[in-house]
This record gives C-alpha cells, structure tokens and sequence, in this order.
C-alpha cells in the first residue's frame, strides 16, 4: 500500500483457495465477499417435496384465518344480546 493511496494492489490480495469461495473460506456470494458462478444456487424443490411444503402452508393459512373467525364470531357474540 501508498502513502498517497489507500487502495492496495491486486497483486497483494490473496486468491480463493478453492472456486466459488472467498479467501476467508466463507460461502462466495454471502455477505458480499464474491459473487457466485452462474450454475451455483439453492437446489430447487421438486416433486413430492413441494407438493407437501405447498399443502402445509396451505392449511396452516386456513387454519389462521378459521381461528381468526371463530374468536371475531366469539367476541361480537359476547358484545351484542
């Protein structure tokens, strides 16, 4: 590094130890320390798998809102005569 600059040359910072991580062996592409290829990512969810997350969230939201219902119908019930 310059006295007159603070940038350091390229040539001083240490390559990646493997492809797709930073030089701190941390994950590239999390907490901005590198950018990941264009084939790397989450594996996608499939099949059997998503169908069972989908129905799961599904009823878990008809089962907010029913209670959500039901303790509305239970609260004007107590308040009107």
């Amino acid at each position: 590094m310059s006295i007159t600059s603070l940038t350091t040359p390229d040539s001083t910072i240490a390559p990646p130890r493997r492809p797709g991580h930073a030089a701190s062996d941390r994950p590239a592409g999390r907490g901005g320390l590198g950018t990941a290829g264009p084939g790397a990512g989450p594996e996608k969810m499939r099949g059997i798998r998503l169908l069972a997350v989908w129905i799961g969230l599904t009823a878990g939201a008809w089962a907010v809102l029913g209670s959500a219902g039901y303790g509305l119908y239970i609260a004007l019930h107590t308040l009107l005569p």
